[in-house]
């Protein structure tokens, strides 16, 4: 008896509430699902997120204004550029026009002047006219670097002319460059102005082939800003300029960016309505529209802006 009492007080045991605590859980694969992406097992949205109309005419509106500030500041950045630029094509030039001076005994470097040893980049001999405009002459001293003389927007033209034939090639490029030369009164035009008979009809010094013969060397202009439109819209540049008057006034009154170029001289102030002038001192700057008028930048002997050449009087 004492036996079954004993099973039934172990069995009375075994039954009751076991306070010894369970072995943790084991995190299972699906569980880390769920933190992960916890909007699996949902119903899926009808409307998935993304932008509203509103807030993407909001961006736009946005990106429009930015634009609007930034894209003036871009254009003028541009616009400086090509100035800069222009401005150091110019004292390259001046430059390269002082080692000619230094190879012929201080002869200044001729306007438009023909050159029977003109040659090309690969050592050919040029006729006239070729040999008479001054970029196929002043090349030599700028290590034969027509970039140098199609600067800024101008270097378009440049690789246009490059694709020529090379006869058309040789000629074209001397017709064009950035800059032309003031080829009147320095050194003098040969088929318009020659140095000698121009000094011996208005006087010693009217046209300076020395530049020890030059009087004001800081105001006298050698290079300009130049444009033609020989070659339509694209040519930004021309080998000459013409000073606003000879014996009487050759330009208009008033300068007009559609005008026919030669009406200023094929001068182009393209730079806010300021052109490049390099002085024979040596100095490059922008000069204005009535700046580029005055005559004593152009003739050595002018003494006042509105000057137009006369024989001297005879004693």
């Amino acid at each position: 008896m004492s036996r079954f009492t004993l099973r039934r007080d172990e069995l009375r045991e075994s039954s009751s509430p076991c306070t010894t605590p369970l072995p943790p859980r084991r995190a299972r694969p699906s569980d880390f699902t769920t933190l992960l992406h916890p909007s699996e097992g949902r119903a899926p949205r009808l409307h998935p997120p993304g932008f509203t109309l509103i807030e993407l005419l909001v961006v736009i509106a946005i990106l429009g204004i930015l634009a609007s500030l930034l894209l003036p500041g871009l254009a003028h950045a541009r616009r400086k550029a090509r100035f800069i630029e222009e401005l150091s094509a110019a004292r390259q030039c001046l430059l390269a026009a002082q080692l000619y001076a230094d190879d012929h005994r201080d002869a200044v470097f001729p306007g438009y002047v023909t050159d029977p040893e003109a040659r090309d980049d690969l050592g050919q001999p040029l006729a006239f006219p070729i040999n008479a405009r001054y970029p196929w002459r002043l090349s030599p001293y700028l290590g034969q670097s027509f970039e140098t003389l199609y600067s800024a927007d101008n270097r378009a033209q440049l690789s246009r002319l490059r694709r020529l034939d090379r006869a058309s090639y040789v000629y074209a490029v001397s017709v064009f460059p950035s800059l032309g030369i003031n080829a009147h009164f320095i050194g003098g035009h040969e088929s318009e102005f020659p140095a000698d008979l121009a000094n011996a009809r208005f006087g010693t010094g009217t046209v300076v082939t020395r530049l020890s013969g030059i009087w004001r060397p800081s105001l006298l202009a050698m290079f300009l800003s130049a444009r033609s439109a020989n070659a339509g819209p694209e040519a930004f540049g021309y080998f000459q300029v013409r000073p606003p008057a000879l014996v009487e006034r050759m330009w208009t009154p008033d300068w007009s960016p559609t005008a026919p170029p030669h009406q200023w001289g094929f001068v182009a102030p393209r730079h806010n309505r300021r052109a490049v002038v390099a002085a024979m001192d040596g100095h490059v700057t922008a000069v204005g529209l009535p700046g580029l008028q005055d005559m004593r930048r152009w003739c050595n002997t002018a003494d006042r802006p509105d000057f137009t050449l006369r024989p001297p009087i005879a004693p």
